[in-house]
């Protein structure tokens, strides 16, 4: 079992592979999603699917900014998303954005035309927190 504060480079590390909540805490060695999530919370304050959804948002546009003439379908093979339309509820429901519009912003390389700076906000359920607060991990 791994330690619970190496939980977020563990996903981070395995992003491509780790798809959901239950994924990561079986990956960290716990067999009990409510103990990893309890564990989690204790150890770093925030709940694990906070953290999941930002590793991913983040890893999702880091992978579009690397490769941006890739098609929408190559990166849902890379993240795992079932198909185009999960890859775009995905990211409109968490940045707004949907991944036309992402690719846009980062292909002019004039972070102001996303209309979002991704590194201060994340949108949760059409309600936007900031990440700075989840910095200390």
């Amino acid at each position: 079992m791994h330690s619970i504060d190496k939980a977020p480079n563990i996903l981070e590390e395995n992003i491509g592979s780790i798809h959901n909540i239950t994924e990561w805490a079986y990956k960290m060695g716990y067999k009990k999603l409510s103990r990893f999530s309890w564990e989690f919370r204790d150890c770093h304050g925030i709940r694990p699917s906070e953290i999941f959804i930002e590793k991913r948002v983040k890893c999702v546009i880091d992978y579009m900014k690397e490769h941006p003439k890739l098609k929408n379908y190559c990166i849902c093979k890379e993240f795992g998303f079932a198909n185009e339309k999960a890859l775009y509820k995905f990211l409109k429901r968490h940045t707004g954005q949907s991944p036309t519009q992402l690719r846009k912003g980062i292909t002019k390389r004039d972070s102001n035309s996303i209309g979002l700076n991704l590194t201060d906000h994340l949108c949760f359920f059409g309600f936007c927190k900031s990440v700075s607060a989840w910095t200390k991990l």
